[in-house]
């Protein structure tokens, strides 16, 4: 990578602004394809007498040069987690509406029901078929729609798109048929939820038929996915989705070095959020003050929705009793942290006279200094608390729909979850069947760990293939304290931790101190400094992550999603067509409020590129 640095530039020729763009540009290739991955293309989930059978085993299409049969045969690599992922919707068949109303017509004289039509829908026209279209969805983002296909049965499409994935292990594409219809919402008639770990374990093209479920119609839908790595390896912290939710994992949130009871604004990328001031206390200790976010059984437990992780800050705003406006700031990048990984923030608050400038910028502790009109930044305490960032949708994000795109998204996601075909929670995983394989992929050759014992080739081999802790000797850790200092010499004392992970005694260790702890992992590579530290076990408890379990809570957030997909497939109320036209006009005059809201008062978010269309964006 090349980084560059580019000033910012005013309308008129040879005029200057404040401010400079920081980018970085490269070229990445494909990489070669590693023979010690190639599979036999069969199916381990299937009976072994059934594994042969050629109707049971994927398309593999003409195979005209060794490159094909390569991707045909051979899964993503992890080693090369990034990449582009291709997908193609072909067509789809059998395509029909659901009977909703179960009687047509008036039964007025008539003494009994006539049977119903059982079957796959044979009619390629019909008053009754939908007029149909896809859309494409990359880890909960709308990226591409395709033309409607005006009542068929059968609709050819032969339509997709390609994007960047930061991380294959993660990623799930999600492929929804709609119904386009008139003065209502384009109800759903299916979706596909693809899973790149479950579709890509033999190779990494793979075409299939796929059933609609999960909207008011049914059919079969034929889509193609392919998947081909590039020669880049992010840092973690950047194979993450850009889609996903801020959260809370304390139980308090100390504001250390500030006296002051502040009502305290959360806002970042897509929603805001707000702890009142009755929640504000001081600490006994007298150095600060602190928010509840346990009181009354996590009612007031903040969680924001996050619609562009990569270039968005959650910004902490100071409210004060007697001021207007804000009277100190905060604000942690989210680019910073690693998906569903608990994080403690130390954070400074500052205080200056331009609060734009602090916060459309991106100011960090190591940068503030350097950036021209904040001469008067100061720091008037320390923000801690420990957080995650979730990836993916989940409930919180319905509040925050705005427009026709994200309710579509939220929409998806609620169908798939309805439907059992996806979690709450996104795991990063790799199939067992190609781990096997890469793991021995990286024994082969090695005539050394091929007679090693198995103790030793854990040393070497780690699930990302990549970490050789303690095959070149002992770590000097194990022969330090927490503070970084050697209390026992290398080679002639035995090592009081252990000599090839010494993090793990350390946790021990910590675990036993008095209540002055740390809850982060302290060791030769974070040694502390003057400031103070994350924050003490005995000051802030700890959460639970967020569940379906029998609280209260999710038995609303269940019984809403039972009523949404009620609503959702045309049950009940819904079943009749005023009642949708109400709620299509209700739902269309408050997007544009809010657009009207947004182009007055000014926001942010800018201008940003349409859905991908067959035709363009």
């Amino acid at each position: 990578m090349f980084p560059q640095v580019s000033k910012l530039a005013g309308v008129h020729a040879e005029s200057e602004m404040p401010g400079e763009l920081r980018w970085e540009v490269g070229y990445f290739g494909k990489p070669k394809w590693r023979p010690e991955l190639r599979t036999d293309g069969k199916d381990r989930k299937l009976p072994a007498q059934l594994q042969d059978e050629k109707s049971l085993q994927d398309e593999k299409g003409r195979l005209d040069n060794p490159e094909a049969d390569a991707v045909a045969h051979t899964p993503p690599d992890p080693l090369w987690p990034s990449g582009i992922c291709s997908v193609i919707v072909h067509q789809i068949v059998n395509l029909e509406l659901e009977n909703i109303q179960g009687t047509r017509g008036s039964r007025k004289g008539r003494e009994y029901e006539p049977a119903k039509p059982y079957g796959e829908a044979t009619d390629e026209e019909s008053k009754n078929l939908p007029t149909s279209y896809c859309t494409i969805l990359y880890n909960d983002v709308l990226v591409y729609r395709t033309r409607a296909k005006a009542i068929s049965s059968k609709p050819i499409f032969n339509a997709g798109t390609e994007r960047f994935m930061r991380d294959w292990r993660s990623g799930i594409v999600t492929v929804t048929v709609r119904d386009q219809r008139y003065r209502e919402h384009d109800p759903i008639l299916g979706v596909v939820p693809l899973k790149l770990t479950d579709i890509l374990q033999t190779s990494s093209q793979v075409t299939r038929w796929y059933p609609l479920d999960g909207g008011i119609g049914f059919g079969r839908i034929r889509i193609s996915l392919l998947f081909r790595s590039i020669e880049t390896r992010l840092p973690p912290n950047m194979l993450g989705w850009d889609v996903g939710t801020f959260e809370f994992l304390s139980e308090r949130i100390l504001g250390l070095g500030y006296s002051h009871l502040t009502k305290l604004k959360l806002r970042t990328g897509g929603s805001t959020g707000v702890i009142p001031r009755t929640d504000c206390r001081k600490l006994e200790e007298g150095d600060g003050i602190y928010w509840d976010l346990a009181r009354k059984d996590g009612k007031y437990n903040v969680r924001l929705p996050v619609k562009h992780r990569y270039r968005s800050p959650v910004v902490f705003e100071f409210h004060t009793a007697g001021h207007r406006g804000a009277v100190a700031y905060a604000q942690i990048w989210l680019q910073h942290l690693t998906d569903d990984e608990e994080t403690p923030i130390d954070i400074p608050i500052w205080t200056t006279k331009n609060s734009n400038r602090l916060t459309q910028n991106y100011i960090t502790e190591q940068n503030c200094h350097e950036v021209s009109g904040l001469e008067d930044l100061k720091e008037v305490g320390r923000l801690q608390f420990r957080a995650r960032f979730k990836p993916g949708t989940d409930e919180s994000h319905r509040a925050f729909v705005t427009d026709n795109d994200s309710r579509e998204t939220f929409e998806t996601w609620e169908a798939c979850l309805a439907e059992g075909v996806r979690d709450r929670t996104v795991p990063k995983e790799v199939p067992d069947r190609v781990q096997e394989l890469h793991n021995e992929s990286l024994t082969s050759g090695r005539d050394v760990l091929k007679a090693a014992s198995e103790e030793e080739k854990k040393l070497w081999l780690t699930k990302s293939g990549t970490d050789w802790s303690g095959a070149f000797g002992q770590d000097p850790r194990a022969y330090m304290d927490n503070k970084g200092r050697k209390i026992a010499e290398p080679g002639a004392d035995r090592p009081p931790h252990d000599p090839f992970n010494p993090s793990s005694d350390e946790d021990h260790e910590n675990d036993s101190d008095d209540s002055s702890s740390d809850l982060g992992i302290t060791d030769a590579t974070n040694a502390p400094s003057k400031k103070r530290s994350s924050m003490d076990t005995t000051r802030s408890g700890m959460t639970g992550y967020s569940s379906m379990d029998g609280s209260p809570a999710s038995r609303r957030e269940s019984n809403k999603l039972n009523k949404d997909t009620e609503k959702r497939k045309h049950r009940g109320l819904m079943q009749w067509k005023p009642a949708r036209n109400a709620s299509f006009a209700k739902d269309q005059a408050k997007y544009g409020i809010n657009k009207i809201k947004r182009r007055f008062s000014g926001s942010l978010g800018g201008r940003e590129p349409g859905v991908e269309t067959e035709v363009g964006s």
